[in-house]
């Protein structure tokens, strides 16, 4: 993948619209090819914000919006609502709340990604991860361009 490709949708903050916005982004990033490990994991990350915007900032965020995009290099998710109070990481084992973002930041470190939470100027806030696309590797050549199994592969510039 060459270009940076995006998609961008809303999803009602009910518990309903969960799994429409998990699907959503499984389908998105199969017809864009991701890989499997990072497509799933996109989906859980995708998962548990909008299920923090239904829990904890619906009142204030009828909606939330996702976006998706990738290029060669990063597969970027982004979830935004109108809330203006920030999450926060629970401060130990047994608070209250926290442990949805908690998670998305594991999975994101996890995968070498990073993460951000930015507020907006219109009050509310986008949670954005960023995840490493895995490199191309080619085969192991021999001399004469082929593989070591004798195929010839193209290996697209990642």
């Amino acid at each position: 993948m060459q270009q940076r490709v995006t998609h961008v949708f809303t999803v009602m903050s009910t518990v309903d619209q969960v799994p429409v916005a998990r699907h959503e982004t499984v389908k998105t990033l199969a017809s864009w090819g991701i890989d499997e490990e990072n497509a799933y994991t996109a989906s859980l990350i995708v998962t548990e914000l909008v299920a923090n915007v239904v829990e904890h900032a619906a009142a204030h965020s009828p909606t939330a919006t996702v976006l998706l995009a990738a290029d060669a290099y990063w597969l970027t998710v982004a979830v935004h609502d109108t809330h203006p109070r920030l999450p926060r990481i629970p401060a130990a084992p047994h608070d209250e709340g926290g442990r949805g973002l908690l998670m998305v930041m594991l999975l994101t470190e996890e995968a070498g990604g990073r993460h951000t939470i930015e507020p907006t100027p219109e009050g509310g806030k986008h949670i954005v991860v960023h995840l490493p696309r895995p490199a191309v590797r080619a085969a192991p050549r021999e001399s004469g361009g082929a593989a070591a199994d004798g195929r010839v592969e193209t290996v697209l510039d990642a």
